[in-house]
């Protein structure tokens, strides 16, 4: 008996130092990522984001939703991008049903579109989202939000805290798949001088570019479950989810994603939800969950 469980042991022991192996340098520079983006001065910040704003003006793009900072959930804020806080809302509207057991729905983010890529329809329309179990999500349109419209909604429980999403012009890559959002190593590549204005501050520019666009995310790179963008296609974890408006059949036009920005709510393992809309019907819109 003893030798199978001197086998064991020694398995058991390997995948642990692998395990080690793997985790410990990955810790460590992520950790060191995030200590250079918290001494990093405001200035060079905006360097970096006036950089690649300057870059998307020269090929396709995406609109970037950078978490910006807590805010308070008044006044313009109510009729802006912002992630948890409190939804925009008119009258006759209640808080959406999250399951068949009638527990409320989670608000998740509301995004104020500016892409020009989308067509006039979209133009300036607000787009609330919340949180359904189930693989649609709970999606409401408005072509002309305003403080004088606005109704509040029965929040169910203590809001989460209020998040601006700044609107950032993003490089974006032409791929067989679609127009996609380029990630920090890849801007980095692309547009040197990042390299240039961060040199001084770190060595490891594409880390901290990563926690640029997402402030205090934990890692170092940024795949679709960590970021929010609007335009170009989704970057789809499963199959495509081909909607289409339930007005007219026609095909659905790709608006935004979003993954894990949301402070404090999971969107099931790496979940990112798609929004979808109907040019002809624009104040009808639908959302998909996907998950790793």
């Amino acid at each position: 008996m003893l030798a199978p469980l001197g086998w064991i042991l020694a398995i058991v022991l390997g995948l642990i130092g692998l395990i080690f192996l793997v985790l410990v340098p990955h810790n460590v520079r992520v950790r060191r990522v995030r200590r250079a983006y918290r001494t990093l001065p405001g200035e060079v910040v905006d360097q970096v984001l006036q950089l690649i704003e300057q870059a998307a003006t020269q090929r396709p793009s995406v609109t970037f939703l950078r978490l910006a900072g807590e805010s308070e959930c008044d006044g313009d804020m109510l009729i802006q991008s912002h992630v948890g806080g409190v939804p925009y809302a008119e009258t006759g509207e209640d808080w959406p049903q999250g399951t068949p057991e009638g527990d409320p729905a989670k608000f998740m983010l509301q995004v104020r579109l500016d892409h020009p890529d989308l067509g006039d329809p979209w133009q300036g329309r607000l787009i609330v989202v919340f949180l359904v179990f189930d693989l649609e999500q709970a999606v409401r349109s408005y072509a002309a939000p305003s403080i004088e419209r606005y109704m509040p909604l029965d929040p169910k429980e203590p809001p989460r805290p209020c998040i601006r999403l700044q609107s950032l012009r993003l490089p974006a890559e032409v791929e067989e798949e679609g127009t996609m959002p380029m990630l920090p190593a890849r801007l980095c590549e692309e547009i040197p001088e990042i390299t240039d204005v961060l040199r001084p501050h770190t060595n490891d520019s594409a880390g901290v570019l990563a926690q640029i666009l997402h402030p205090n995310v934990y890692g170092y790179s940024l795949d679709a479950h960590d970021i929010a963008y609007v335009g170009g296609d989704p970057m789809l974890i499963q199959g495509p989810h081909d909607p289409v408006c339930d007005h007219c059949g026609k095909p659905m036009r790709f608006l935004f994603l979003f993954g894990k920005i949301v402070p404090g709510v999971q969107m099931a393992d790496a979940g990112v939800c798609c929004v979808y809309g109907c040019d002809d019907h624009p104040d009808h819109c639908k959302g998909f969950v996907d998950s790793h």
